[in-house]
């Protein structure tokens, strides 16, 4: 029996599915660039072989050519191509690397957050039902559960 990883890991090698696999190069060549300026990075792609980078305008030439040096640095050394971190980048051939400024702020999405107060809903039920159970003990609970409703019943009415 395959596993999900393993399923994943020979659909990505076929040609018709090559864009995960440069997704998941471009994810592991970002991740040699320090936290601070992978901050401002907004995405990265691979077209005709070269690496571009897009980035916002909060980081300054100095940053730009940083992640260039980088980037290039990891491709040019085939001691690290080659470790067990990059394989996803093996059967790709990055000729160059490109950094683009785009002058747009990065749009964050935050994850849905709970609020902190208690919610509470009136009862709607009458409590005008008929039971139906032969073990005594659950008709007697189920009875008492339909004298507490019936009561709210009454006093909200």
């Amino acid at each position: 029996m395959k596993t999900t990883q393993d399923i994943l890991t020979s659909i990505q090698h076929k040609p018709q599915f090559k864009k995960i696999l440069h997704h998941k190069c471009i994810d592991k060549l970002l991740s040699t660039i320090l936290p601070a300026i992978r901050r401002n990075i907004k995405h990265g792609y691979i077209n005709k072989n070269i690496f571009y980078i897009i980035i916002t305008a909060a980081l300054n030439k100095y940053d730009k050519d940083n992640i260039i040096k980088t980037i290039k640095g990891v491709l040019n050394s085939p001691m690290i191509l080659n470790s067990e971190h990059f394989t996803q980048c093996n059967e790709i051939n990055i000729e160059d690397v490109i950094v683009y400024v785009d002058h747009k702020p990065k749009i964050i999405s935050q994850l849905h957050t709970t609020s902190t107060h208690i919610l509470t809903y009136t009862e709607r039920a009458s409590g005008d039902i008929k039971i139906d159970i032969k073990d005594e003990r659950l008709h007697a609970l189920a009875q008492s559960i339909q004298e507490i409703i019936r009561k709210e019943h009454n006093e909200s009415s």
